[in-house]
């Protein structure tokens, strides 16, 4: 039997309907509740979910963040993915992820990406 792996978040209202969401740990099957959790608090149209401390992400989150990223489209916004080089960021190339959700290699490229675009 797998031991539950150590998933932490933390969440932020950034303001301008922003949010910053950030994990870290291992994302698979056993963590998707808590990840979607981590997602439904994060009340702004856009948000940011930093991957960057991912240590494992499997299948089951690829089809989370699709579907949150779908969700929040329809609300008007976006889910923006940071992987910062991390296994995260393999994994969401190597399943497409990337060409369904805007993936930055870094928090400051995403924010910055999304500040100049809101400024238009």
């Amino acid at each position: 039997m797998k031991s539950v792996p150590l998933y932490r978040a933390t969440a932020a209202d950034l303001g301008s309907g922003l949010a910053l969401v950030s994990v870290s740990g291992e994302l698979d099957l056993y963590t998707e509740p808590e990840l979607t959790n981590s997602l439904a608090s994060a009340e702004a149209a856009t948000v940011v979910l930093d991957l960057s401390g991912v240590s494992f992400l499997d299948s089951t989150i690829c089809g989370i963040l699709v579907g949150e990223a779908k969700r929040r489209r329809g609300a008007g916004g976006e889910l923006v993915l940071v992987g910062n080089g991390s296994h995260a960021t393999q994994a969401l190339e190597l399943a497409g992820i990337d060409r369904v959700v805007r993936l930055f290699p870094t928090l400051h490229d995403a924010l910055g990406s999304l500040l100049v675009e809101e400024s238009r």
